[in-house]
């Protein structure tokens, strides 16, 4: 961006240019947004601020940086403003920008500020390096950089942004904001970073704090979000070296482990740390473009983008979830075409497995099909290769309930930017196949609301549901490890199938359920997929389980996807027309 004050035969085109977009730009969209500048609780406020942030935009509703205007008690002010996201895959709008106000006085306490495309008329600011707005964060948060002052924005409007799948906000008095607040306030936020295991990252942390933050508007939630991911992304492998499946630029080095191991890579934080607070100071299009491309070289991860054409091919929902992750949210970012094509292909593979009948499923009777990714447990576990991994073995033909969730959550966020007419199909039958078979009841609609589930046969005979205790409704929402179609009931109810407190998982499992009902027409098939999830968020949402604290994870893979408030959205929508 150009110093317009030292031009001014630049800044009087650049009124006449803002005026222009006023009289142009579009009256079904209207910018009009309020965000609370907020001093961090531990930093002592000066009369001489900066402050940088980030604005998620609608599609369609700003095109040219002239159209921002920041305003405060209706007076506008002069700001920095600079592009951040673009719709690229649509009409090329700004899908976020970046905004620096400087010279604030916040010894007054929060200020708030107003953000329009009416267009803006004073000169714009230059740039100042937002990294002299931070400070130190506290030694178990290593000491990392962090913003003095916070932007919070209003949480209705985020979630009507378009930066993420949509979503509803929840009312204060809803029993699960209050179970993720408190286990925030409880455990989750606590996390000392020195002290951190690298598996306490799995499922990224970052993510599952910035959408918390868009539910909440929570400043606590915001800063925990930045420090997460100012902790992920300076432990990325960012020398230039080309990914390899055992290792390049763009894999995670923190805690000893595989550099080349693929489920700790996420461009995410990166989409959304840029689109809600401005920063981009970690990264660049190369180092995002790497991360997923190292993801899918990864050693841990099963090739889950070539053709699943071998019987006991090595497979993990898992892998091609997280995978898929890294490649959706990184073309958000870069637009780059190799990856498209790459996430196009895991979508069309993934398709291909789920709904083909492959010559192994007619000899062996494993028609019709489940719906689920089926595959060979065993060599999922890695207690056999494939190559010496039995065939027409019904009793290693199964699923992972939960970790399917990985994949839908990457299908879901894919959708909403590539609209591809697979997506539909293959929620709806993983949602039905997790339902079927991936709980220890089953749906019985005569029994009454109260009383719609019971316990399968195999699972009945035992005195526990090997569930969390404060899980209140145990006995419904049980959910399996592993689970199948196809399998006998001893090998279901077997100790690696069934193990304790997978339910653990319930929360993200809602997920699942709910991206297939928002594709389900089957009234009957809806009513049996929402008992399910309201059994599930009924079961969860207490202060008991807020307090399971470990492993440190649970919040990444409970939160990530935004679960619990991507139901309430679906469930105030009529389906949409399937093809």
């Amino acid at each position: 961006m150009q110093n317009w004050s030292s031009k001014p035969w630049t800044w009087v085109g650049r009124i006449i240019g803002s005026a222009l977009w006023i009289l142009c730009s579009s009256a079904s969209y209207a910018l009009d947004t309020q965000v609370t500048l907020q001093l961090d609780s531990h930093i002592k406020p000066t009369n001489n601020e900066l402050v940088t942030f980030g604005l998620p935009l609608k599609e369609g509703e700003v095109n040219e940086l002239a159209q921002i205007k920041v305003s405060r008690e209706g007076k506008e002010i002069s700001a920095y403003v600079e592009t951040g996201l673009r719709y690229h895959w649509s009409d090329n709008s700004l899908r976020s920008v970046t905004i620096q106000i400087s010279g604030l006085d916040m010894t007054g306490g929060a200020i708030k500020l107003n953000i329009s495309n009416d267009g803006a008329r004073l000169p714009r600011n230059a740039k100042i390096d937002p990294a002299k707005g931070w400070a130190k964060a506290a030694f178990t948060k290593n000491h990392l950089p962090h913003p003095r002052v916070f932007a919070l924005h209003d949480p209705h409007y985020l979630s009507d942004s378009g930066l993420i799948p949509p979503y509803q906000i929840l009312p204060a008095a809803n029993p699960f904001k209050n179970f993720q607040t408190t286990q925030f306030d409880s455990w989750a936020g606590d996390l000392n970073y020195a002290q951190s295991k690298r598996s306490d990252w799995l499922f990224d942390r970052a993510s599952a704090m910035y959408k918390a933050y868009m539910n909440s508007g929570k400043i606590e939630h915001l800063k925990e979000a930045f420090l997460s991911k100012q902790f992920y992304f300076s432990h990325l492998r960012n020398d230039g070296v080309e990914p390899k499946p055992a290792g390049g630029s763009g894999c995670w080095t923190y805690g000893g482990g595989s550099c080349a191991d693929g489920k700790y890579i996420y461009t995410q934080p990166a989409k959304l740390a840029w689109a809600l607070s401005g920063d981009n100071s970690q990264w660049d299009e190369a180092l995002i473009n790497n991360m997923a491309i190292q993801a899918d070289k990864g050693w841990n991860q099963p090739h889950t983008r070539d053709p699943f054409d071998g019987e006991n091919e090595a497979f993990t929902e898992r892998a091609a979830g997280l995978t898929g992750l890294a490649e959706i949210n990184a073309y958000e970012i870069s637009a780059n075409k190799t990856l498209l094509n790459h996430l196009n292909e895991r979508i069309n593979s993934l398709y291909d497995m789920q709904q083909s009948v492959k010559v192994w499923d007619k000899v062996y009777g494993w028609t019709p099909k489940s719906g689920a990714w089926s595959h060979s447990i065993p060599v999922h576990e890695g207690k056999i290769s494939e190559k010496n991994a039995a065939r027409g073995d019904s009793n290693s033909r199964g699923f992972s309930p939960w970790m399917s969730e990985n994949i839908v959550d990457f299908l879901w966020q894919s959708y909403w930017v590539t609209n591809n007419e697979k997506i539909p199909t293959m929620l709806r039958s993983i949602a039905n196949a997790t339902d079927l078979y991936g709980f220890t009841s089953s749906y019985k609609p005569n029994n009454g609301p109260n009383n719609n589930f019971e316990t399968k046969a195999e699972f009945a005979k035992y005195s526990t549901t090997r569930s969390q205790s404060c899980n209140t409704t145990a006995k419904d929402t049980a959910l399996l490890y592993f689970a199948s179609k196809f399998a006998d009931a001893t090998t279901r109810s077997s100790d690696l199938w069934w193990k304790p407190y997978t339910d653990s998982h319930n929360i993200q499992t809602v997920l699942t359920l709910s991206t297939g009902y928002y594709f389900e027409t089957d009234s009957d098939v809806r009513k049996r997929l929402k008992a399910r999830i309201e059994k599930i968020i009924a079961g969860w949402s207490n202060n008991s389980c807020a307090k399971i604290g470990r492993p440190a994870r649970l919040w990444n893979w409970q939160h990530r996807s935004n679960s619990v408030a991507t139901w309430y959205w679906v469930a105030t929508q009529t389906p949409p027309s399937v093809k």
